[in-house]
This record gives structure tokens, C-alpha cells and sequence, in this order.
């Protein structure tokens, strides 16, 4: 053997010497080292697993990241779309978005509602033609609120408060300024300002029941005046009563009818069901002015009591369905029939009047739906007595009228036209037969444009002005004068 042979054997043998000292120096029991064994291999498990439920979140995470991006993707599309189209594109959801919102922030039963007129007018009342710009000639302009609320069973609270306005000037007030009749300069009209009457057209609350009707107190419409107005003429129902020679901006001044009336009860019952089916009625008192002193008061010449404006008012109203000419069901036939007894509101001892004089009168209306075309037919009869007023205002203190009319829709296109004719019995003879005719067309629901022409052919002491919804066309220049006028309008209910 030789020497580095030998020298690596000695070498190998001090190692193997070395390490069997080391481990007897350190002894370990087979139980800990079997004990130790578990703990990795648990440990390796626990790790195991750990890793599984951090791969399963990673996922997890990665396809809500892609269901983000996904949803960032159709976002940044619709945006991109919606700047390159034009801007009358969205303007009819637009149009349509504010209602829900506004509605949303009243309290539960209010709601708003409004009806918008504006027009352009040449008219011509003795003074040469004028153009004009109104606020009222398919129907007056109005903002509302109407509120109910249930308290038990079918029993509800009901209320409204309507203002009137003019939206050419921004007025608020009721009906056309000026008295029909009167001589004066003026070439057109507007709204009256009624001070700080602003709910100039109604203002009620009261309480309604199917079963029993509605009760209501405040400032109202008589059943005359809604009989006329819902019944009595073709541009009834969803225009109001306006547009050029309509009958119910005149016949309502026979016999002082009255349209609306403060301080009154108003009680209106359901439409009746068996014997009586189709039937309804409104009955209204009115305490009128309500003054508290019993003696007259004259202050100017205009004396006043405390039943100034007092009296009643009662309207009977029928409707059935029937068969047009073409076979459909159609409206068919609506009647109605009023009569009243109110107090004068004043009276005036410079035109020798003792006292308040009685206004009384009675009417009597219908129309017939035959599908194509619609009919229909009024009447009206009234009179003043007592106080000396025949001898002295005088004022249509025996007077009747009628008017026959006619409304013909064809799709989206309507044309109507009425003929009214006033008889005043009294010493002033101021007699006047009124015409007019009226193309409207439905742009979109409760939206119209229209077109509208009407004359007064006044008789030799009459001066009657020709009005529309909610303006005066000036008061004629002379008696004897045929006002007459053409407007061009935009009417829309929300």
C-alpha cells in the first residue's frame, strides 16, 4: 500500500470516529423523532391547503376584474354613442324624464298638473287690425295641485287650488279684463289682476266618497257653468271652453249665471246605478260676499247687504253610451239641465237701483256622439228682478240665447264650428249673433296646435267684444261694430 493510499484511509477513519461521537453526544428518542416527523408532515398539509383557498380567491378575483372591465367597456360604447349623435335625438326622454321626478318629491295623493296656451292673433275691433300676443285662446293657462288622501274605507280628504295666468305678460289672475260691452280704446285684453286672490280659479277642500259622493267648501264651479262648459259646446272636454265665437264665453251673462262662486258648498253625488243609471247632480249654495251687517251699505254710488252674492245653484246631468254610424260604441248621448237663484253682488243707486236685485235662469243642453261627427245643442233663459234693476242697470235683465254646433275628428285632426245667438229682451236691446271655426291637430298626447277664426255680428245697440279662452279682443269702437279676429295657437295639458 503506499504512503497517500494510506494517508486517505486514516483520514476516512477520524471522520467516521468523529461523527459517531458527535451522535452519541446528542441523543434523540425514537418517540420525538417519530413526534417531529408528524409536525412537518402536517405543516406541509396546512400549507397545501392554504395554497388551494389562495388560488380559488385569485379566481375569484380575476373574473369580477374581467366583469368590471366588461361592464367599463359597454359604458365607454354608450357614452361615445350618445356624444356623436345629434342633440334632437334624446329630446323626447328627456322631455319626459322631469315628471316622474317631480312627481317623486310630493308628499303621497298631491300631484301637479298645468295647462299651457300661448297664441298669436290679427284681430280687428273698430280700430284697425292689431297683432297680438295672448295667453288663453284654446283654453285659459293654469297651474294646479290636487291633493287626496284616504282616512277609512272608500272615505277620502280631497282639495285643489288652481291659479290662473297669463303667460304673454306673467299676470296672475281670471278670465279677460275689461266688461263686454264697455266703449273704450283699448285693441286687446288680458287677464284681470285679482290683488292677492292668486287661486283666482278654484280653491276647495271637502270630502269624497264612492258611495256617496263628494262635499267640498270653497271657491268653486257651479254645475251651470261645468253643463256649459263639459257639455254645451264642440270645444268642450279636453280643450275647455275657449277659441273664437264660443257660446259659453257668452250665453253664462244671461241671467247672471254663475260659474264660479267663493264661500260655497258644492256637493256632488256619484252617478246613480239601477232605476236612475246614468244620472248624476251638483248642487252649490254660495253665502256670497258675506258681509256681517244687514243694513245696506253705499259707498260711491254701490251699495252692498249681507246677502250680496247669496244664492243657489242645480244641475242634472245624464250620459249612456251608444252606437255611432260606423257601428262602434261611441259617447252617445249626454244631456243636462240647470237652473239658479243667486243675489246680486251689488247695486248702484246713481242708475237708480233700490237694492240688490235677484238673478235667476235656467238652461238645457245635449250632444250626440255618431262617431263621425258629434252635435250639439243649448239654450239658455234668464232674467233680473227687483231692486228697480230693469229700469235702471238694466243690463240683460230679460234675455235667452242658443247655440248649435259641430265637432268632426278624423285622426289626429279635429275641426269644430258653433253659431250662438243672444236675445236681450231688456230696453237695451243689445242683441248679437256670434260665429266661429276652429282646426286643431294632436301633436302628441295632450298637445295640440291650432287655428282659429270668429266674428260677433252686434246688432245696432250692441258692443260685444269677440273673445277666446283667456284674452279680450279689444272693446269694440262703436254699437253696430263686428269685431272679428285669426289666431294661431299652441295648447299643452301636463
Amino acid at each position: 500500500m503506499n504512503q497517500s493510499r494510506m494517508k486517505r484511509t486514516r483520514i476516512a477513519a477520524v471522520a467516521l470516529l468523529g461523527a459517531l461521537g458527535v451522535a452519541s453526544a446528542l441523543p434523540i428518542p425514537a418517540q420525538a423523532a417519530a413526534t417531529k416527523g408528524k409536525a412537518l408532515k402536517s405543516a406541509t398539509s396546512e400549507i397545501a391547503a392554504l395554497k388551494r383557498e389562495l388560488a380559488e380567491q385569485r379566481a375569484l378575483i380575476d373574473k369580477l376584474l374581467a366583469a368590471q372591465n366588461s361592464q367599463k367597456a359597454t359604458i365607454d360604447k354608450i357614452e361615445t354613442r350618445t356624444a356623436q349623435a345629434p342633440a334632437e335625438v334624446p329630446a323626447p326622454a328627456v322631455a319626459q324624464t322631469p315628471a316622474p321626478a317631480a312627481s317623486a318629491t310630493l308628499p303621497k295623493g298631491l300631484s301637479w298638473y298645468a295647462t299651457l296656451d300661448v297664441n298669436a292673433a290679427s284681430t280687428d275691433s273698430g280700430y284697425g287690425r292689431k297683432f297680438t300676443v295672448g295667453s288663453g285662446g284654446m283654453s285659459a293657462t293654469s297651474i294646479g295641485l290636487k291633493g287626496q288622501k284616504e282616512v277609512m274605507g272608500t272615505l277620502s280628504v280631497i282639495g285643489e287650488v288652481e291659479i290662473g295666468a297669463d303667460l304673454s305678460t306673467g299676470v296672475a289672475g281670471n278670465g279677460p279684463s275689461g266688461t263686454i260691452g264697455d266703449n273704450t280704446t283699448f285693441s286687446s285684453g288680458g287677464l284681470t289682476g285679482t290683488g292677492n286672490q292668486i287661486f283666482s280659479r278654484q280653491a276647495y277642500a271637502g270630502l269624497a266618497s264612492d258611495t256617496f259622493g263628494k262635499l267640498t267648501l270653497g271657491r268653486q264651479y257651479t254645475g251651470s257653468y261645468l253643463a256649459i262648459a263639459v257639455e254645451g259646446t264642440p270645444d268642450a272636454g279636453p280643450w275647455g271652453t275657449g277659441l273664437y265665437g264660443n257660446a259659453g264665453l257668452y250665453l253664462p251673462n244671461i241671467g247672471g249665471m254663475p260659474t264660479r262662486v267663493n264661500n260655497s258648498i258644492v256637493y256632488r253625488t256619484p252617478a246613480f246605478e239601477g232605476f236612475l243609471k246614468g244620472f248624476s247632480a251638483h248642487a252649490t249654495y254660495t253665502a256670497g260676499s258675506e258681509n256681517n251687517d244687514e243694513i245696506a251699505k253705499v259707498n260711491g254710488g254701490i251699495g252692498i247687504t249681507d246677502s250680496s252674492g247669496e244664492g243657489y245653484d242645480l244641475a242634472l246631468f245624464y250620459r249612456r253610451k251608444g252606437l255611432g254610424l260606423n257601428g262602434q260604441t261611441t259617447d252617445g248621448l249626454a244631456v243636462a239641465a240647470s237652473t239658479w237663484i243667486v243675489k246680486n253682488g251689488s247695486y248702484n243707486t246713481n242708475l237708480h237701483e233700490t237694492g240688490l236685485a235677484t238673478k235667476r235662469g235656467w238652461q238645457a243642453m245635449a250632444n250626440y256622439d255618431f262617431g263621425y261627427f258629434k252635435l250639439y245643442g243649448l239654450y239658455v233663459s234668464g232674467w233680473y228682478a227687483g231692486g228697480n234693476y230693469a229700469n235702471g242697470t238694466g243690463t240683460l235683465s230679460d234675455a235667452d240665447g242658443w247655440s248649435a254646433g259641430v265637432k268632426v275628428p278624423f285622426g289626429d285632426h279635429t275641426i269644430m264650428t258653433s253659431f250662438t245667438k243672444l236675445d236681450d229682451k231688456s230696453y237695451w236691446d243689445r242683441d248679437a249673433s256670434i260665429f266661429g271655426i276652429t282646426y286643431a291637430y294632436k301633436l302628441v298626447s295632450a298637445t295640440w296646435v291650432y287655428a282659429s277664426w270668429g266674428t260677433v255680428f252686434n246688432g245696432s245697440k250692441g258692443a260685444y267684444s269677440l273673445l277666446s279662452g283667456g284674452d279680450m279682443v279689444g272693446a269694440v269702437a262703436k254699437p253696430g261694430y263686428n269685431p272679428d279676429g285669426l289666431m294661431l295657437g299652441l295648447l299643452a295639458r301636463f
